[in-house]
């Protein structure tokens, strides 16, 4: 199912803000972030230069965000080393989408930045 056109419209400002401030962070680095619209889902995207060949980037899922129409909530998820998706697990993964992006910007867990 897609993403209703407010939802998609509120993702793309809050998230290209998001990535735009996380940017502004690494400034000077190769570092480039990014999101991707699947359905209802909504997943951040962190990508660097590999070390062994910096030719070829790395592309890796950072958070999700998962828009649930009946509840017209979000849920937050965060990815694990082996790439699972993990329901974030603070008891505040389901909220308004501007509340989970702030989350995932603060970090308080510490899991989803380096």
């Amino acid at each position: 199912m897609a993403l209703p056109d407010e939802e998609k419209q509120r993702a793309d400002t809050l998230l290209g803000r998001l990535c735009e401030q996380k940017a502004a962070q690494h400034e000077g680095e190769q570092v480039s972030f990014t999101y991707a619209v699947s359905g209802n889902k909504v997943t951040l995207i962190e990508s660097r230069p590999f070390f062994v060949d910096p030719r070829e980037w790395n592309h890796v899922k950072v958070a999700q965000f998962e828009y649930n129409p009946v509840l017209e909530v979000w849920t937050l998820y965060w990815y694990d080393r082996k790439n699972r998706r993990q329901p974030y697990p603070t008891g505040r993964n389901r909220d308004l989408l501007d509340k989970l992006i702030s989350e995932v910007s603060k970090d308080p867990t510490g899991i989803f930045w380096e």
